[in-house]
């Protein structure tokens, strides 16, 4: 667990956190009605690492038309993917002093959604969340559907996507608080999806513990650290340590949001269009990039279940 600090310390912390807020933190998540420019992009975003959520910027991909538990069955029916599969949801979860982590299942893609759609009763709650590009490497059928590049984001960072995931899951399915390593783009098809948002300045005062790792139904002698409290918990706490802050928070609905990269924590949590308790999970699409440029690029240039795309 976190070391006290002293109160001279905290008092320095808990005034950084407010001063960041008051000086170039918004309020609230922003929306933009049409995409930025690259230019814009980094400038407005990128350079100052902060997030957005952009409206009107895939309308014209198939993939909100197509996508639907009948059309992957048409398309991926046979297909046999791996899939997270948890007690409860919570995947890479502190759990009784351990650090639980997801069992990886293979199943076709027929069987998946005989369990989401509650055709099937199976324990557990099922997850695809591979991030090794898995929508390009693993479910190429998908791809003529979605844009396997964002000409404004990839221009923006100097480079093409590193991965581009497809994501899809239960109601139930909740994503521990984490870091990533990466600029993300995440653009949810189908069904909705809730991020909380800790910025930098927050550090601090998220409580960090060591656990051992055990896979669902498997042990392991490995230890792992990790913040040990959910959002809800964590941006509640009022303690000597603790800023006075609430985290940021929005729902996307068919919307590519702007999350940004390692320096900010955060937590999701999906709400389904369809399944067991409502319908099939939500889709969707991310794009991930690890940034390579320094400076902006001169001239114009990521309760239901979601479909996802990510870059």
């Amino acid at each position: 667990m976190m070391a006290e600090k002293p109160e001279g310390l905290n008092k320095c912390l808990r005034d950084f956190s407010e001063e960041a807020r008051e000086l170039y933190l918004n309020q609230s998540v922003p929306y933009l009605e049409l995409p930025p420019s690259p230019l814009e992009f980094y400038r407005d975003w990128i350079g100052p690492n902060k997030p957005c959520i952009i409206r009107n910027a895939f309308n014209h991909w198939p993939a909100l038309s197509r996508w639907s538990p009948d059309y992957f069955r048409e398309k991926l029916g046979s297909k046999v993917i791996s899939v997270a599969v948890t007690p409860d949801g919570y995947a890479d979860a502190v759990s009784d002093g351990r650090f639980v982590m997801p069992e990886e299942r293979s199943m076709t893609f027929s069987s998946l959604l005989d369990v989401i759609e509650g055709k099937v009763e199976q324990p557990g709650v099922y997850y695809v969340q591979k991030q090794c590009s898995n929508l390009t490497e693993e479910l190429p059928e998908l791809t003529p559907d979605i844009e396997e590049d964002i000409p404004w984001m990839s221009q923006a960072l100097g480079r093409s996507p590193d991965a581009v995931n497809f994501w899809m899951g239960e109601a139930s399915a909740v994503t521990s608080l984490h870091k990533d390593h990466y600029e993300n783009l995440y653009c949810v098809i189908s069904g909705e999806k809730t991020f909380i948002l800790l910025p930098p300045s927050d550090r601090p005062f998220i409580p960090y513990g060591t656990s051992p790792p055990q896979p669902w139904e498997r042990a392991s002698p490995k230890v792992v650290t990790m913040a040990t409290c959910f959002p809800q918990a964590c941006t509640r706490r009022r303690s000597t340590g603790r800023p006075r802050t609430d985290a940021s928070r929005w729902t996307s609905r068919r919307t590519p949001r702007r999350c940004p990269g390692s320096p900010w924590t955060h937590w999701t949590r999906t709400w389904s269009a369809t399944g067991r308790t409502a319908g099939p999970d939500p889709c969707c699409a991310a794009w991930r990039r690890a940034r390579c440029c320094t400076s902006p690029p001169s001239g114009s240039t990521t309760s239901g279940r979601a479909r996802a795309a990510s870059l």
